[in-house]
């Protein structure tokens, strides 16, 4: 925080910002120096946990650019791909196998060409990076989101006997539980009212983290994907109304859901804790749930909640046409 106010990197409540004070930036960093520090005590540093270090050392610089600058959307999108393209070549490598789903917990794995697989990962990264973005809205929401699908690759790291997992090294359980750690004891500094924000170093750094770890962990990409499959609706959501109205996907504005749901009338710390719980549910039906019926599953969820999407969008469109209310507002 000191030194966010020392360089005047703060967060000013203007335009479509909900906070109510300056607030200071670079949590990110703060963020992002714990984990590396206990990773590079912790784990060996071999090439995944170096191709995440510096995949999150390139996420924070651009966004700390970013905060500084206030990079126009297409300079930040090309960050994002210069950051996943950092984290590739550093050695979180590239998606090589895609599972079929089936009724073994073991599932045949199809392999993929290098150049599909590079494709795939960047755009996983990518994606990831601007689910953090765009989830980072309200006081605690992203950092504690983070948290809990971090805690959710340690466990699937740390039993991969239980899910019929080949074994996995140590630091597949060190890093998800490092970035926990770290996100825990931010979550401190940024539950409302935040004294500091995540920032878009902070919210490159976590969506690359997760993007990462569900590439190089046990998990994979089905686990981040679940537990995280409201933001991700959400930013897909968020795509789609904005290139309806001819606007970039990478522009702002305050119809997220969680921004629906105050609107309804939940204060932003119970739509927090709301969405933790929405997110510890979906973990742990990951955790009960093997392949085919993790698919199933998934399928499932992604129509309940457009259909739930669909339902907060009508009513708060007709609330705001009953009220009056100025949408910036």
């Amino acid at each position: 925080m000191a030194a966010a106010n020392r360089l005047g990197i703060i967060d000013q409540p203007v335009g479509m910002k909900i906070h109510k004070r300056p607030t200071p930036l670079l949590g990110g960093v703060a963020v992002f120096i714990t984990f590396a520090v206990v990773v590079v005590i912790a784990a060996p540093l071999d090439d995944p946990v170096r191709g995440v270090l510096l995949g999150g050392l390139a996420a924070v610089a651009v966004g700390v650019l970013d905060e500084v600058l206030t990079l126009p959307p297409l300079a930040h999108l090309l960050g994002q791909i210069a950051t996943a393209g950092v984290a590739i070549a550093g050695g979180v490598g590239v998606i090589k196998y895609v599972s079929a789903p089936s009724n073994s917990p073991i599932t045949p794995a199809v392999s993929v060409p290098l150049a599909i697989g590079l494709v795939l990962t960047m755009f996983w990264l990518v994606g990831m990076m601007n689910t953090i973005n765009f989830l980072d809205g309200l006081d605690g929401l992203a950092p504690g989101i983070a948290a809990i699908a971090a805690v959710l690759l340690a466990i699937w790291a740390s039993e991969p006997h239980r899910f019929a997992l080949p074994s996995t090294q140590p630091e597949s359980v060190i890093l998800p539980m490092a970035l926990a750690g770290a996100l825990l004891g931010f979550l401190a500094y940024n539950w409302n009212p935040a004294r500091i924000f995540l920032g878009d170093s902070g919210s490159m750094f976590l969506g690359l983290a997760l993007g990462a770890l569900s590439i190089v962990g046990p998990a994979k990409l089905g686990t981040a994907l679940i537990v995280l499959i409201v933001p991700v609706l959400d930013v897909a959501w968020a795509i789609v109304r904005r290139g309806m109205r001819g606007k970039s996907f990478l522009s702002g504005d305050k119809q997220h859901v969680y921004h629906r749901m105050v609107e309804l009338g939940l204060s932003p710390t119970r739509t927090v804790v709301l969405l933790y719980a929405i997110c510890i549910v979906l973990g742990i039906v990951d955790l009960l749930l093997l392949k085919l019926s993790k698919y199933i599953g998934f399928a499932v969820l992604v129509v309940i909640l457009i259909a739930i999407f669909v339902l907060l969008e009508v009513r708060a469109e007709t609330a705001r046409a009953h009220y009056g209310s100025n949408p910036e507002h």
